[in-house]
């Protein structure tokens, strides 16, 4: 019988040790070292400083070093795609991709420009009229308790005046190496209760009664707004982002949506990747 014990004993004891490996606090950091790509790159027609040009600049934050080189080159090429915005550039190394990006931006402009403004010279308009200008950067908004919140952004300007700056936000789970989706951390029946949640917050951020006294402002749709997984996360709660022109003026930006944990309480699933932070 103390041979039995003692084996219970020590299943306990293991048991206990790695919940405890599996499950980090929220405070512990998650022992990611990052690097970093600073670039700008200018290119005018026929490398003509007088003609029109195009300028691209990217900061690009990435996790260089993990002890699991496995979910490192997960993370990375997850990375790679939140920024550079394709597919193909997946795979490479944070370096290569943004030197590929770089090479086929300039590829696209030149293309861009036969076609939509081949007599630019004889135009009355500014050369900058013609212009392009890209600006991707990142930042890594939480790196504790086995969990990422990395966030994009991107400004693209095309001539005119028709620039736009768009929101990218990216949870990964350190255990998997894998995207965290609304579908990850709230029940199955979420989705109409979350909805709600979103058209009261924006109502009551604007001091207003109803959500069709929004559209005075500028927003258009608020009463169907519909979550869209691009959300950040922290230790306080959760944040949704929906970019300008989805629900408002492209004049007005990107409409910021923060909730605490306990706001989100009775929609989080209990054991998600992000209960050591929720408390759920």
């Amino acid at each position: 019988m103390k041979f039995i014990s003692t084996q219970v004993s020590l299943l306990v004891i293991f048991f206990v040790t790695f919940s405890a490996c599996d499950n980090k606090k929220a405070d512990v950091p998650n022992d990611i070292v990052y690097d970093s790509i600073a670039v700008s790159k200018i290119y005018h027609l026929e490398n003509d400083s007088t003609k029109p040009s195009c300028s691209v600049k990217i900061k690009y934050i990435y996790p260089a070093q993990y002890a699991d080189s496995v979910i490192l080159s997960k993370i990375q090429r997850e990375f790679n795609y939140a920024l550079l915005e394709d597919e193909s550039y997946e795979a490479l190394s944070p370096a290569n991709a943004v030197d590929k990006y770089i090479t086929d931006y300039i590829a696209n402009y030149k293309e861009a420009a036969n076609v939509q403004f081949p007599d630019w010279a004889s135009s009355e308009e500014t050369d900058d009229y013609f212009s392009f200008y890209k600006t991707l950067s990142s930042e890594v908004l939480y790196d504790k308790g086995g969990v990422i919140s990395y966030q994009t952004s991107s400004m693209d300007f095309k001539g005119g005046a028709n620039s736009s700056t768009f929101y990218k936000n990216v949870i990964i789970d350190l255990k998997t190496g894998d995207v965290v989706t609304e579908k990850e951390i709230f029940i199955p029946e979420y989705k109409k209760m979350l909805n709600t949640m979103l058209t009261d917050k924006i109502v009551a951020q604007n001091n207003v009664k109803k959500a069709e006294d929004l559209l005075e402002f500028g927003y258009w749709g608020i009463e169907d707004i519909a979550s869209n997984n691009n959300f950040s996360i922290n230790d306080k709660g959760l944040t949704y982002i929906f970019n300008q022109g989805e629900y408002s003026a492209p004049s007005l930006g990107a409409i910021k949506v923060p909730f605490s944990y306990s706001e989100l309480f009775p929609i989080l699933k209990d054991n998600s990747p992000i209960s050591n932070l929720s408390g759920k």
